[in-house]
């Protein structure tokens, strides 16, 4: 084995076709894998970051990536390691060649627990089929707490499964459900008859965006909280990867227009027969109309249609979600400390107030929603 490690931008943007022929033979990558992906976040979120790239080669063919970054935690001196895409991204994984991944799991296994220019590794949505997740699990339990590892579960990943045909879906949920859904179909066309519900247009892709962006911040300052999708480069980021992932036929952008306005939309990926619902916005006003429930219907018949396995809402445990599936997996964080480092195990004390707060806020924020719904 071979591996080297990249610092700069160019090692990343080198790798481009080498990475999207790797990512063919590794069968757990996620649509969060994708070398479009890293490379957006990289180019937009690297101030602060020193990139450290991880390649490894058997016999000069690549046959695995570790896509990390150290930084400095939360302003302090204490250096974290992470995957690119952290924060963004709802499945963070490494990606190796499905015939030799025992053997690049060695190796990342390996750099974690020796490597130096770091004073621990965070981990983060690691999901129950990781790979990654498994052995450095395993390897903490063998090291008899000399490094010791802890695992920290994270959100729920609810997931439909998808049949052939969209009634045989309905027939699977409930009565009171499938009524909503009939309901809410016609209730939207009764209001206003020139209602269209459809993926955006290519042509229409940057206005669409600025109007997700727009009704996403809306739906969030109706709970007097801020959403995520208020700063600049996060909205850059996004626009980028919308455009790189419309020009690869992943990307599934939603939308419902009434009198040629934006009222709703969904922003979904499509990669390997999985559709992701990552992120969606609403018209506040026109909450009575249920448009979250009827776009979201809309994108998973379109999901079906195109024999999609799974329909995946991604992180969070929201209402909403339940409505549509009980199936709810749970990501991980391995919080991985450089044996004797102190200031490994100030990082992990500061993970711990981190989370603490994070369970704060998504307490509140849930709390508000109901609050409004009942209202």
């Amino acid at each position: 084995m071979e591996i080297t490690e990249g610092h700069t931008a160019e090692s990343l943007s080198g790798l481009h076709a080498e990475w999207d022929a790797l990512l063919v033979r590794c069968s757990h990558a996620t649509i969060y894998q994708t070398w479009e992906w890293n490379e957006a976040w990289w180019s937009i979120y690297k101030a602060g970051k020193r990139l450290r790239l991880l390649s490894i080669r058997l016999d000069g063919r690549l046959v695995g990536i570790a896509p990390f970054y150290v930084s400095r935690h939360l302003g302090t001196p204490v250096r974290r390691l992470a995957f690119l895409g952290t924060g963004a991204s709802d499945y963070l994984d490494m990606i190796a060649d499905d015939e030799v991944t025992d053997l690049v799991l060695l190796v990342i296994n390996d750099f974690l627990h020796r490597a130096h220019g770091f004073d621990f590794a965070d981990l983060q949505q690691l999901s129950p089929n990781s790979p990654l997740r498994h052995i450095v699990s395993h390897t903490a339990r063998n090291h008899q707490g000399k490094n010791r590892v802890v695992m920290v579960e994270q959100e729920p990943c609810p997931f439909v499964a998808l049949p052939a045909e969209w009634p045989t879906l309905l027939a699977r949920m409930g009565k009171k459900m499938r009524s909503n859904l009939g309901y809410y179909d016609r209730l939207l066309v009764r209001s206003h008859s020139d209602a269209e519900v459809r993926l955006s247009h290519p042509a229409d892709l940057a206005t669409d965006m600025d109007d997700l962006f727009a009704l996403h911040q809306a739906r969030w300052r109706s709970r007097m909280l801020p959403g995520v999708m208020g700063g600049a480069r996060v909205r850059a980021f996004h626009r980028r990867v919308a455009e790189r992932f419309l020009e690869r036929g992943w990307l599934r952008l939603h939308v419902t227009k009434v009198g040629g306005r934006t009222v709703a939309a969904l922003y979904c990926f499509s990669f390997r027969e999985r559709c992701y619902y990552y992120l969606g916005g609403f018209d506040p006003d026109l909450g009575k109309l249920s448009l979250g429930t009827v776009l979201t219907g809309h994108a998973i018949r379109i999901a079906i249609d195109e024999k999609s396995s799974v329909f995946d809402f991604l992180r969070g445990s929201e209402p909403y979600k339940q409505k549509w599936t009980q199936e709810a997996p749970t990501n991980c964080r391995l919080l991985v400390p450089r044996s004797g480092a102190l200031r490994g195990k100030a990082g992990m004390a500061m993970n711990r107030l981190e989370q603490a707060v994070e369970h704060r806020v998504k307490a509140i924020s849930e709390a508000r929603g109901r609050k409004r719904t009942v209202s």
